[in-house]
């Protein structure tokens, strides 16, 4: 449906209460009229003109306003499960990031413990370089002591 086709819906179909503000488009939920569309007033109660007028001027056959109050129990009752398992994939979620941060922390020390040894060993290096030069050094003045 192109866009000029739906505002001239929207204007066929558009209300103005007596305050002369646009006024709502709802859908009722009651037993007896479920699914009927109609106007009211889009100020609240206590300060709101009265305006209400139904959309269409006929009540829906029986059996459409059983149809569509069984349709919306199961999109209830959809609801509901979503919102559980909604629930229960946030607790996973929660748990998971919970792990990866004792994870973290975890390698973090880790990765302290390490960085540590590391400069140990760096250390034994330099010291064992550090004699191996001496050492060579001494047996460059020791050969050339024996070779005068």
């Amino acid at each position: 449906m192109s866009e000029s086709s739906i505002d001239s819906l929207e204007k066929l179909y558009a209300r103005r209460c007596h305050c002369g503000l646009n006024a709502l488009n709802l859908t009722a939920w009651t037993d007896l009229n479920a699914g009927r569309r109609f106007y009211k007033c889009p100020r609240p109660k206590a300060t709101s003109c009265g305006y209400w007028e139904w959309q269409d001027k006929q009540q829906l056959p029986p059996r459409a306003v059983t149809v569509i109050m069984d349709l919306k129990g199961k999109l209830d009752v959809m609801k509901v499960e979503r919102n559980k398992l909604k629930r229960i994939v946030d607790g996973m979620e929660k748990a998971e990031r919970d792990n990866l941060e004792i994870l973290f922390e975890e390698t973090k020390f880790i990765s302290a413990q390490v960085a540590g040894k590391v400069m140990l060993l760096e250390k034994k290096i330099k010291k064992l370089k550090t004699i191996i030069f001496i050492s060579c050094a001494l047996f460059v003045v020791f050969v050339v002591r024996i070779m005068k």
